[in-house]
């Protein structure tokens, strides 16, 4: 399946209405599109990577309550996250954002709960829809198989059936499956409609414009190597000898041409006269419809035409700030609607396994874990793009308690503990050092200006 024919997937087309066999077999193919549109198409690699970039980032923290948990949960937590990834390859940041990737190039991604022998035994997997038994498709009067997502009766996910071997396993069976409780599965996808099972991959929406941009560049490799082919022409006058001797007796003196080669110019001996002319373009306004479907890219992706490209040079304060805002606004919703829920169930795998350690029990959590569950997660500060105006601006929310220093505090990744610890720290330090602070603080200019616009 070509991946330029991506957006008119038989998803769309053949499959019928609840026939989740061919939904599921068109939507497979479609995966495999996805993967073959990122190794190929340089533009959708960049945009998926910049798309996580943005949303993950140095990873989520959760920060939490010293009121509910001790010191030693705190500890643990903080050494686990070092060595939570079942594969080896990165901590828990590394988790999220392997985790994002995966739905962003597939559609969904499942975070599995591993059972180990760690001080914490816990190590978390991200696995990929390409391993759920889709296919696995059994109808019953209670519960029932849909998607290889056995559900009970009212429709709630019982287990999930992951294949025991890759497809391309030479010894792959469609029928070697493990079942794992829907508690050891995280399902992260994008829910649109009641009752989804499966969802596209994130990129699919502009792989016709990916694959059109790609097709551009061709275009206009040939049209310059066409022209470059044409461009001159060599009027000669005169015969010239090829030695530059005279004939022999009996011999005829024949017209021959001496041909020199300079770069991409045919040079003959003898010319008097040379005219060029270069052929018409045959992508005469192959810049703007490019840089028009590399908006239309960033568009589909959700990030902004800089982002993809790297080029400032048609943007202002204004236009930049309003196409960031609408991307963290996007980014946000993301975050607070599929994320922060699924690293909600990793705190308390997290909390199930801790209670395996000889570490102080949380009270009452088998009681009501709510209260240990949903930590205030911390994203990566974005960088504002004008960071005077902005410390300006909070200068002014504090000093009207239209926010307060808890809350700074918590978005910048610490509580309000420590950052008065840390503040007070600094200053003990200054003191014993004989260093004076200058507790002077700056005039706040609030008035309004548009010359950053010019």
């Amino acid at each position: 399946m070509s991946y330029s024919a991506v957006a008119k997937s038989a998803l769309f087309s053949d499959a019928q209405l609840h026939d989740n066999e061919k939904s599921e077999q068109a939507l497979n193919n479609e995966i495999k599109a996805s993967h073959h549109l990122m190794r190929n198409n340089p533009i959708v690699r960049i945009g998926a990577t910049r798309f996580r970039a943005s949303c993950i980032g140095g990873g989520a923290k959760p920060v939490f309550s010293p009121d509910i948990f001790s010191p030693e949960f705190l500890t643990r937590f903080d050494h686990w996250m070092h060595y939570c990834d079942f594969s080896g390859h990165s901590n828990f940041a590394g988790v999220q954002a392997l985790a994002v990737m995966t739905a962003i190039i597939e559609g969904r991604a499942f975070i599995v709960r591993r059972r180990t022998l760690d001080f914490i035994p816990l190590q978390l997997e991200v696995v990929s829809p390409l391993s759920l038994a889709s296919e696995l498709d059994r109808p019953g009067r209670g519960s029932y198989i849909r998607g290889g997502i056995l559900y009970s009766k009212n429709g709630k996910p019982k287990k999930y059936a992951f294949y025991k071997l890759p497809r391309d396993h030479p010894e792959f069976n469609e029928e070697s499956v493990n079942w794992l409780p829907a508690s050891d599965v995280i399902d992260i996808r994008d829910v649109v409609h009641p009752g989804q099972s499966s969802a596209q991959p994130w990129i699919s929406a502009g792989a016709d414009f990916a694959k059109q941009y790609k097709d551009n560049q061709t275009v206009e490799i040939k049209s310059r190597m066409k022209r470059q082919g044409q461009q001159v022409f060599a009027l000669k006058e005169g015969d010239v000898s090829q030695t530059g001797q005279a004939p022999k007796a009996g011999q005829t003196n024949q017209p021959q041409k001496l041909v020199h080669r300079v770069g991409g110019l045919t040079v003959l001996h003898g010319i008097k006269d040379i005219k060029t002319a270069s052929p018409p373009e045959i992508a005469g306004n192959y810049q703007e419809h490019n840089n028009q479907v590399l908006r239309m890219v960033a568009g589909l992706f959700g990030i902004t035409y800089e982002m993809l490209t790297g080029d400032l040079t048609q943007v202002n304060y204004s236009s930049i700030r309003a196409g960031m805002i609408n991307h963290r606004r996007f980014i946000s919703q993301l975050r607070g609607i599929y994320l922060e829920p699924s690293f909600n169930r990793i705190i308390g795998w997290f909390c199930d396994a801790y209670h395996l350690t000889d570490g102080p029990d949380l009270p009452d959590y088998f009681v009501n874990p709510y209260a240990y569950i949903a930590p205030v997660w911390i994203w990566p500060e974005w960088e504002e793009i004008d960071p005077l105006k902005a410390a300006k601006a909070l200068v002014l929310e504090l000093q009207e308690d239209i926010t307060s220093l808890e809350k700074i505090a918590n978005q910048r990744g610490n509580t309000l503990d420590q950052h008065l610890d840390s503040v007070k720290r600094s200053k003990d330090a200054a003191e014993q050092r004989g260093i004076v602070t200058n507790e002077t603080s700056a005039p706040v200019d609030d008035q309004q200006t548009d010359d950053d616009d010019d």
